[in-house]
């Protein structure tokens, strides 16, 4: 199993084995797989815990290519009926498979039904002492008991032992929550205003011995109730758990995924028809409440035996009815056969500020190999936090700030493998981070990526390229935002101060007879305009404050290289016409929205990304200082010289690029300035500099206006040759 490698730079492969209800020990009836007929002394019949077994063991080819789970969670039922011989079994599986598990700390266990003694009261420490005999004493992280680590009569509050045990598990990646729902699992129950126990002793005692003892054990198995409860002091003493462990309460900007652990099902698995009393958790709605209220992502249970995997919707009292958390619960398989679903492997990918979640079933093994055989495998979202419904044909991204959208859209990119989408609303909430790199962004060929960024930036927002002007490229944002059409910047702010609730706000970026209006202006076949056609703003008043929002609307958009610029652009853009809007108007930064009508995921920077030689024509002294840092090295210019030389040269070399850049302007207009440069100081470096770019531009000359992987091999030697010119004129 790899992980995919999305638009960023991902962490390591981070991987969560999860087990329930492995019922070991003695076998009981229901755990043997073999259709025996008659009764035989055989000890070696199949049976789920033998499949059991044999699946764990072949996990070790497993982890030898991807390394050891992060974590191992285990969803309760250690044993069948609390007997003694499942815990001993449980106990000897962690040494037996030490190698397959990770530290105990990391391994996480939660009660089952099975796990507790019911003929101990509930909340007391008897009645987990076997439970925790395994589990504690071996250092695996266990959920708050009742009556062990917090008390259970008076205000809730954790008992001064808690903190000898680990009750969570707190990783970089992730954060796992194991919760009780077991403590109320046997509860002997009466019905309110029927007989006390005494009056039951005492209605029985005229029976005979025999009878009486029969009549008392009945009458205990229809009090006895299989009840799954999680109680509030036990969420009260978590949160203060978390209070002294340094974890959020409440969800907040912490991005790691968290993981709630528990034995009970949430919603029923299955589509049997189950006829006993308590079938559920009896306080279903508070958990899933408090499950939201964390910001679980994923919850793990078992209990059931059956396999299932979906979304539950839980939506907070005051919430408007379209929004709703999403978590995705994840039920163990349970009951083990060769070749069908016995455990999994829940694998973490993307960007760690948006996680998606690989779901690998690993199925049975049968004695007749030790090869693990990997079942059905999904991808899913753990970066949906507060979703609403959405359709086929629109999909929306929305986050805090531009860094979480961009994780979010490479998250997106990695789930639908890189594939073209229509329709793809982008929403970021506070864009002041926009004009700086994400931390995710792909490598590019230059030595300083947030230096490459701004001046892209700065370029495509220029309102008066020598670029553009010479028709040296088609267009840039800029000059048609500032310059052909007036200042649309200016104009906007006007029209929004104008009237009041104004949608005036507009800045178009192509004209009608671009586009073919008028077809002996500009044919339709040849008309060239950008995929960013307009940008609208809006005076919104929220909470009291009045903002600026930003909407724009591409009709082609890149998500991977370009998006993270075009969102910066925005950005800029939106301050300016906050500065031209009058005292009576002004406005706070509001959201900016990107409209993309179809968006793309390319591995490899757009050509629309204007070379750092050819944005140096567009600024003042720039090619100058390039000429006298070779020609002059030790003026005061040859600093920035020097530093312009070595980003040019790395990036026309593009070592991580498999399409090297073509410049357009930028390598001749610097021969130029070389060439009156050498011809001042004729016997400096610059001549020599000047002769290798000559001979590079006749290479330029003779390629495409759009080079491929085909042409690396032509440049190579030639740009070689002008780095030793350049390095020479520069000696350490």
């Amino acid at each position: 199993m790899t992980a995919s490698a999305g638009c960023a730079e991902l962490a390591a492969l981070t991987w969560i084995l999860h087990l329930s209800d492995l019922h070991l020990g003695g076998v009981a009836a229901w755990q043997k797989l073999d259709a025996a007929k008659v009764s035989t002394p055989q000890e070696d019949l199949a049976t789920t815990q033998s499949v059991f077994k044999r699946t764990l063991a072949a996990t070790r080819d497993y982890i030898e290519a991807v390394g050891r789970p992060d974590a191992v969670v285990i969803s309760g039922d250690l044993t069948w009926r609390h007997h003694d011989s499942g815990f001993a079994a449980f106990a000897d599986l962690l040494d037996e498979f030490a190698d397959v598990f990770p530290d105990p700390a990391n391994i996480v266990v939660v009660p089952g039904n099975h796990d507790v003694d019911w003929d101990v009261a509930p909340g007391r420490r008897e009645r987990y002492d076997r439970f925790c005999g395994v589990t504690r004493a071996k250092g695996c992280a266990t959920p708050l008991l009742d009556g062990v680590d917090f008390n259970v009569v008076g205000p809730a509050k954790l008992l001064d032992a808690v903190a000898e045990d680990p009750h969570v598990v707190v990783r970089d990646d992730f954060v796992i929550i194991p919760i009780n729902s077991s403590n109320w699992c046997g509860t002997m129950t009466a019905i309110l205003g029927g007989w006390s126990d005494d009056e039951w002793t005492e209605a029985l005692a005229p029976l005979r011995k025999d009878v009486r003892e029969q009549a008392s054990k009945e009458l205990k198995k229809l009090r006895q109730q299989d009840m799954a409860r999680v109680s509030q002091p036990q969420i009260d003493c978590l949160r203060e758990l978390f209070s002294l462990t340094g974890i959020p309460v409440h969800r907040g900007r912490d991005p790691r995924p968290r993981i709630a652990v528990l034995h009970h099902q949430l919603l029923p698995v299955s589509a049997r028809v189950e006829v006993k009393p308590f079938e559920s958790l009896i306080n279903l709605g508070f958990v899933r409440q408090t499950l939201r209220d964390f910001g679980v992502d994923v919850v793990l249970h078992g209990h059931k035996h059956e396999s299932a995997v979906y979304w539950d919707l839980a939506r907070g009292a005051n919430d408007p009815i379209m929004f709703e958390r999403r978590a995705l619960v994840i039920a163990s398989p349970g009951h083990f056969k060769p070749h069908q679903p016995v455990m999994r492997a829940l694998t973490l990918s993307a960007h760690r500020s948006a996680r998606n979640l690989e779901v690998l079933d690993l199925n049975g093994v049968d004695a007749s190999t030790t090869k693990l055989e990997e079942g059905k495998r999904m991808t899913l979202p753990l970066w949906l936090g507060q979703m609403e419904s959405e359709s086929a044909e629109r999909r929306l991204v929305r986050g805090r700030t531009a860094h979480e959208v961009y994780a979010r859209l490479c998250a997106l990119s990695e789930l639908v493998g890189g594939s073209e989408l229509a329709n793809l609303v982008c929403e970021i909430a506070d864009a002041e981070d926009a004009i700086t790199v994400p931390p995710d962004y792909p490598q590019v060929s230059a030595p300083d990526k947030q230096a490459w960024f701004s001046g892209l930036v700065d370029w495509w927002q220029l309102a008066d390229s020598r670029l553009v002007r010479e028709s040296v490229v088609d267009f840039n944002h800029g000059e048609r935002l500032r310059k052909r059409w007036g200042d649309q910047v200016e104009r906007a702010a006007r029209l929004l101060c104008h009237r009041e609730g104004s949608s005036r706000g507009l800045a178009v970026l192509i004209s009608p007879e671009e586009t073919g209006l008028e077809p002996d202006v500009t044919p339709p076949e040849d008309g060239t305009y950008p995929a960013f056609a307009l940008a609208e703003f809006a005076l919104v008043t929220r909470d009291g404050r009045r903002e600026l929002d930003c909407f724009a609307y591409f009709r082609k958009q890149e998500m991977r290289y370009w998006w993270p610029i075009n969102a910066a652009e925005l950005k800029r853009l939106q301050d300016d016409v906050r500065k031209e809007l009058d005292k009576d108007h002004e406005a706070a930064p509001g959201r900016i929205v990107t409209f993309s009508a179809i968006a793309l995921y390319g591995d490899d920077v757009p050509r629309v990304a204007v070379t750092e030689l050819d944005r140096a024509v567009d600024e003042d002294g720039s090619l100058w200082e390039m000429a006298a840092a070779v020609a002059f090295p030790t003026s005061t210019a040859a600093a920035a010289g020097r530093n312009r030389w070595a980003r040019v040269l790395e990036e026309l070399e593009a070592k991580d690029r498999r399409r090297p850049p073509r410049p357009r302007l930028g390598h001749e207009a610097l021969l130029d300035e070389l060439e009156r440069v050498a011809a001042v100081a004729p016997d400096s470096p610059a001549t020599a500099v000047a002769g290798e770019l000559r001979r590079l531009n006749e290479v330029y000359a003779a390629l495409p206006r759009t080079l491929d992987e085909a042409q690396k091999p032509v440049l190579e030697p030639r740009l070689s040759d002008l780095r030793a010119a350049v390095e020479a004129a520069h000696p350490a």
